[in-house]
């Protein structure tokens, strides 16, 4: 009795002591495992694991771009773990197991017999990659930064001119222009000019891009504080750009060179607000090698006047009137900065210009417009602007080229460009009054922060025929570049990395997958991540 109570007491600890041994070995996780079996080179891809199984496919490692996939099951319950395949079956004697990998030898039960009884045994050694830790944001893509603070009313600089603030108005603007003309004769006066600052309010970051927005109001009325650009500011800041909104010089006399000074007068001065902003860069947190600028109407004309035209391609008027000595050069008004600044991109919103051959090949400025295709104030293609105006406008106006010329134009020199024809609206879409927004204000805020977005983050340039891969071709790298950035890794779907470098291109595809994909993840300066996924085909 006391031989079978020590027996039973001895077998309990020896239990105990197995269930605390098994209970600390560590057991490989999900990933991917580079390794050999015998003189074979495989990759192992785990995708499920628990505590005693590691289970997925594996491909083997021998220089082809397409290899067949096949399972692969890791039991480590028993006191020889057991590894099983459709090419490899066996028990693992002298095993070393951990979290990161697993070795020993592996007698080869679907082997061929040495002799009799004897099966070949083969060395078994894998190792897990280390993955790259890393946390993309949503930067400039999404509305990540819940609260706003706006800087109001920054003195940029001074200039002669009639006003530079007027309430909108839910009149025609025929009835609109007509109520200052009076006031337009008086002599102009040193005005005051001023901008809003929209920015995140907890961002910490310094070296945001520059958006800079000019209102509407057929350089007549209008103000920094209108409901579109201020809704777009506000989205745009939310995101985390800098955005500035500025006032600007209105008025002119009813006749063609003072209608046409005064569009000169808000290309003047948004130069000027340029210059400031570039001069109090670090404050602000900016970068003024990269600024986006955009507007409504007359906001948009300002905008692509400001990004394309130079001083020698002036309209004749101002040229005469500079050579008189009576108005300055683009960068000679509002103040002293001398700060440069680089526009990357403008945002044209149902504007228009005067002259097409300002847009030059070599000024890779992309552009982003949107108009809608019955503006009656602003032409859509090439036309008299306010068509509803009796024919006065004929009188006291040229004929402008709208958003479609200028995305012709903008195709023809292979400058980067988007139009965003709006289908039987007019002008001001996204108006339900002279200060109500209407639901086509998300259409434009959408199409606005998707493409400047796609202008601040980086891309990957990848030839296209190298995703078209020859069933037995051999394994080679990818060619890219990566633009406006860097690269942090490649993955793949339906195919499996040769080498850990998260850099490398290098993939063995699997031959059955149903989805093949080529996955970049870049990022640059400005903080902004980009993800470009490029769809691989296996032919024949």
């Amino acid at each position: 009795m006391y031989l079978l109570k020590k027996l039973n007491l001895l077998l309990m600890f020896a239990l105990i002591s197995v269930y605390v041994v098994n209970a600390q070995t560590p057991t490989p996780q999900m990933g991917i495992y580079d390794g050999t079996i015998g003189s074979d080179h495989l990759i192992l891809v785990a995708d499920k694991a628990d505590s005693s199984l590691l289970k997925g496919s594996f491909v083997q490692n021998r220089g082809k771009a397409v290899e067949e996939s096949h399972f692969f099951i890791l039991n480590t319950s028993g006191s020889k773990p057991i590894f099983q395949s459709d090419l490899y079956l066996g028990k693992m004697k002298n095993s070393k197991i951990s979290s990161s990998g697993f070795e020993g030898k592996l007698t080869l039960m679907n082997g061929k017999r040495i002799f009799i009884f004897w099966r070949p045994k083969v060395d078994v050694s894998f190792t897990q990659r280390t993955e790259v830790q890393v946390k993309p944001t949503s930067r400039y893509q999404d509305e990540i930064f819940p609260v706003i603070e706006v800087k109001s009313d920054l003195l940029y600089g001074k200039a002669k001119g009639y006003w530079t603030h007027s309430p909108y108005s839910n009149e025609p603007y025929i009835t609109t222009l007509s109520k200052g003309l009076v006031k337009a004769f008086n002599d102009p006066e040193l005005l005051d000019l001023k901008l809003d600052v929209y920015y995140p309010k907890t961002d910490l970051f310094k070296n945001r891009p520059l958006v800079m927005l000019i209102h509407g109001g057929a350089f007549y009325i209008g103000s920094k504080e209108s409901a579109c650009e201020a809704t777009l500011a506000t989205s745009l800041a939310k995101r985390g750009y800098l955005v500035a909104s500025i006032d600007y010089r209105l008025g002119f006399k009813l006749m063609p060179s003072d209608i046409e000074l005064s569009a000169y007068r808000a290309i003047q001065d948004a130069n000027a607000a340029l210059r400031f902003l570039a001069h109090n860069a670090k404050g602000l947190g900016i970068d003024p090698t990269q600024v986006y600028i955009g507007g409504t109407s007359a906001g948009a004309v300002a905008s692509l006047n400001t990004a394309f035209m130079k001083n020698d391609e002036r309209p004749e008027r101002i040229l005469k009137a500079g050579q008189e000595g009576l108005l300055g050069k683009i960068e000679e008004s509002g103040n002293k900065y001398t700060e440069k600044f680089t526009i990357k991109a403008v945002v044209n919103m149902w504007g228009a210009v005067a002259d097409l051959n300002i847009i030059d090949k070599g000024e890779n400025i992309p552009v982003l417009s949107i108009h809608g295709t019955a503006d009656d104030i602003v032409p859509f293609e090439n036309d008299y602007p306010f068509r509803n105006s009796l024919m006065i406008n004929q009188l006291v106006m040229d004929k402008m080229y709208g958003s479609k010329s200028i995305h012709d134009r903008l195709q023809i020199l292979g400058i980067r460009n988007r139009l965003v024809s709006l289908d039987g609206l007019g002008h001001e879409p996204e108006l339900a009054t002279y200060n109500t927004l209407n639901n086509w204000m998300d259409t434009i805020s959408n199409n606005v922060s998707r493409f400047l977005y796609e202008e601040t983050a980086p891309e990957v340039m990848l030839p296209k025929n190298q995703l078209a891969i020859p069933e037995n071709a051999d394994l080679k790298s990818f060619y890219f570049e990566v633009n406006n950035g860097s690269l942090v890794q490649i993955s793949a779907t339906g195919g499996v990395k040769t080498k850990a470098d998260p850099t490398d291109s290098s993939v063995i595809w699997f031959k059955n997958a149903i989805k093949k994909e080529l996955i970049f993840l870049t990022r640059n300066k400005f903080e902004a991540w980009n993800t470009e996924t490029f769809p691989v085909q296996i032919v024949k």
